[in-house]
């Protein structure tokens, strides 16, 4: 004969589950059990099936909030296809905070992360009252702390990062579709060099005074004072792939070997060779005029890519004009033999699908894969 062990059987989810899994199993039970005794095993496994009907519907929620949901801003900001927003959602790359904070007539709200080897990018919704006004030129005094597991960015540990670059902004892309003089969109930004893992990390962000002369304060130009704090843990960071390339390609007038590719789903690394990416530096030092369609010798401008192939030969265009989502940057690395050059872009990359890349500057396609 079967024991009335109802907190053993029900599945181990939220504690509102198990009260309301409970709750239906008692109530069940009660209405089934007089006069019906010799059936009582048979009843109880038609109780266990009646209850985990009735409460479907709760574990469909449960689990779908366990899930990354694309908005309208980020799907608008970053035009994954509709695979890439399924598959996306399953990782850490992109995560949900939702986290809102009010002071003196503003709401700002973090609403999602990205997150990779080398950057960090956060969302934010501002919401103003009646009596606070904003324009294109509205931002964020400055970002007041920018932590990571309790250090700030630029404190003393600051060589763990390399080479930095941090920032809060309107977003560029967004702007038009900002109307409204009591809603925007912000970001704020981190970008470095150096192989810092960000995986698992507790970042903390500090907003101070909203202006109306985007990051210079001067009193009368302060809207409303605040500082506004947000605190979230990151996830896994998933390694990029390394694309093995060892090809020449003409960096208008110098033939320079790229030895491989990293790529993520935003951001992207050159390697190329050091000895024969040095020579272009070396000629910029002894060359100072540049005509007609010469880029000038640096190599940062001349690897900016605007195209992607696929396998399957489909060309995905870039704007090349609002940038990527993040910051760049350029690393002799000469112990290695590799100049290093980190970019983004502004939009997501079907990794696994890339077949080849073009430089917009110097119109040159290198085969990646």
């Amino acid at each position: 004969m079967l024991e009335n062990k109802w907190k053993d059987i029900a599945p181990e989810v939220p504690h509102d589950f198990h009260e309301k899994f409970e709750e239906t199993l008692k109530y069940i039970e009660k209405d089934n059990t007089a006069g019906k005794r010799y059936k009582k095993k048979k009843i109880r496994v038609r109780v266990l099936i009646a209850a985990a009907v009735l409460c479907a519907g709760m574990v469909v929620t449960v689990a779908a909030n366990e899930f990354f949901k694309w908005n309208d801003h980020l799907v608008k900001r970053l035009e994954p296809s509709e695979e890439q927003q399924e598959t996306l959602q399953e990782t850490n790359y992109i995560q949900n905070i939702n986290q809102s904070e009010t002071q003196n007539g503003v709401t700002v709200t973090l609403t999602d992360s990205i997150q990779d080897q080398g950057f960090l990018f956060a969302f934010f919704k501002v919401e103003t009252d009646d009596s606070i006004t904003m324009d294109d030129n509205t931002s964020f005094a400055e970002v007041s702390h920018f932590r990571i597991d309790g250090t700030e960015v630029y404190g003393d540990d600051e060589d763990r990062l390399g080479s930095l670059s941090t920032g809060v902004e309107q977003d560029t892309l967004l702007k038009e579709d900002q109307n409204s003089a009591h809603l925007k969109y912000f970001n704020v930004f981190l970008s470095y060099d150096s192989d810092y893992d960000l995986s698992n990390r507790t970042v903390e962000i500090s907003l101070k005074n909203l202006t109306d002369e985007g990051n210079y304060e001067e009193d009368e130009n302060v809207l409303t004072e605040g500082s506004w704090n947000f605190k979230w843990t990151l996830g896994t960071v998933k390694s990029p792939a390394s694309l093995e390339v060892n090809q020449k390609c003409d960096f208008g007038g110098y033939e320079i070997t790229v030895k491989k590719m990293e790529v993520s789903p935003l951001l992207w690394s050159l390697y190329l060779d050091y000895n024969e990416a040095m020579k272009v530096y070396d000629d910029e030092r002894n060359k100072f005029e540049y005509t007609g369609a010469d880029y000038g010798m640096d190599l940062y401008i001349r690897t900016d890519i605007d195209q992607v192939r696929y396998e399957d030969g489909t060309v995905v265009d870039f704007d090349t004009t609002i940038g990527g989502i993040s910051g760049g940057g350029e690393k002799q690395d000469k112990e290695n033999g590799v100049l290093i050059i980190r970019k983004s872009f502004p939009k997501l990359v079907d990794v696994d699908k890339l077949q080849a890349v073009h430089f917009k500057n110097i119109d040159q396609w290198i085969e990646v894969r």
